[in-house]
Formats: structure tokens, sequence, C-alpha cells
């Protein structure tokens, strides 16, 4: 059975944080274990549905709060804010997503939400997907990576083209994360970009068919860390001046 619960402060404070610590930086075994992933959602005709999603926190939420994600047509963007859960009451869809050990059966928490009008036209999660989702968990947990990666509904609101990408930033004094669409090549050659979202899909090879694994969302680091709200005030993280 598929159980789904919205996410609680201590969901958030289990994550590494994505300036305090190596979160973004992959091993040899997180990328083995994508790659799995990858041709499991491939091979179950998932590719389309999910994409698989580095879990790491910029900001903690307090209590009541969820992070809720709304669109910006102009410029191209979406912001995601922390709101409080009793302002919503109409229906909030999960859009990213970790799982939940400790529930019986295959369990998800909502960690990322939206409502229906910026759910770009997807299904949300529903018991149609347990199948897949269990197949997701069962290969986390085979490669101890239950508490490294997630899974993001795939939805293009902003309608990105392949030669492009979402870019995060965060502005911790408002609590806020943007993601800005950007055009992969004109990107600065000395840019430092965190993956951070992979979907992946099948193409043919020189002998047999291959599964590609794209990066759709990245954190960009900006001066004194990723936080552009530090970068702005001319503090770091601990709000000591930059230099």
């Amino acid at each position: 059975m598929l159980t789904m619960r919205d996410h609680g402060v201590e969901d958030y404070v289990a994550l590494r944080d994505m300036d305090a610590t190596d979160v973004g930086e992959l091993t040899d075994g997180d990328r083995a274990c994508l790659a799995e992933l990858g041709q499991y959602l491939v091979d179950s005709d998932a590719g389309e549905r999910f994409a698989m999603w580095l879990l790491h926190k910029h900001f903690e939420p307090a209590s009541g709060e969820v992070f809720v994600e709304s669109i910006d047509a102009e410029p191209r963007r979406t912001i995601t804010t922390l709101r409080d859960r009793s302002l919503f009451p109409g229906e909030l869809h999960g859009t990213a997503f970790r799982f939940d050990d400790a529930a019986a059966g295959v369990g998800v928490v909502g960690m990322e939400f939206a409502e229906p009008e910026d759910l770009g036209g997807v299904a949300p999660l529903s018991a149609r997907d347990e199948a897949v989702l269990a197949g997701i968990v069962e290969l986390l947990q085979a490669h101890g990576k239950t508490e490294r990666f997630g899974i993001k509904l795939i939805r293009n609101p902003l309608g990105l083209a392949e030669r492009e990408l979402l870019l995060e930033t965060c502005d911790g004094t408002e609590r806020a994360l943007y993601c800005d669409v950007s055009d992969r090549s004109t990107l600065p050659a000395d840019a430092t970009i965190i993956e951070t979202t992979w979907k992946y899909r099948r193409v043919e090879g020189q002998t047999t068919p291959i599964v590609m694994q794209d990066c759709t969302a990245g954190c960009v680091s900006v001066p004194g860390g990723h936080d552009v709200g530090h970068a702005h005030s001319g503090t770091d993280n601990d709000d000591n001046p930059i230099p």
C-alpha cells in the first residue's frame, strides 16, 4: 500500500545543507546507484514520469510550514517559499518526495508542493505509481541511498527546451528558492553548478540502446556561497563580512 504524508520539521533537519556540507559531491557509489535507477526507470516506462533528486536543504521549515512552489512566467522561473499549511484549504500536490523508511509498504514524504494550477498538467502522485515507486525504493535500499536520493515528478510548466535547464539559488533572508531558466550553451566555463535533478531516456547506441542521464536542474554558487541573500548583504552563511 502506498502512503503519503507532508514533511515535518524533522524531515528537513535530517538533510545535509547545500552550503555547509559536501552533499553535492557525488561518489562512485552514488553514480552507480543513479545509473541503475535510470535503467530501471526507462525499462519500467517511467522515464517521463519520475526524475531522481539529490536530497539536500538550504534552510528548515518551522512547525506547520511546507515548501510551496509557484510559477513566474516572466522572468521564467519558479519560486519556492515556506507557507503555512493552514493557508491552503484547497489541495496541494506533492512535486518532490523522499521515501519514508518507517512506513509500512511504500511510504513517501512530500518535501515540496504546488497548487493544482502550478502542477504543469501532470497527474498527481497516486496509487497507480506504487509499483514503480516500490522498485525505486528497493534499489535505493540495496545501495544504502534512501537518505541520499528522492524523486521528483517530471513537470515542465515553464516550457523548457532541451538546451535549457533550471539553475537554483536561495535567499536565506527571505527563505525562498529561485529556479531560473538558463541556456546550457551560455553558462560561464568557470560557473560552479551542482547537479541536483536527473531524468533518463533511451537512445540508440552503436550496438544496443543505451540509457542517457540528463541533468535538468542544479544549484549555482554565488560569491560567499549559494545564498544570494548573504551575497547581496555582503555576509556569509554565519553573517560574517565577506572579504
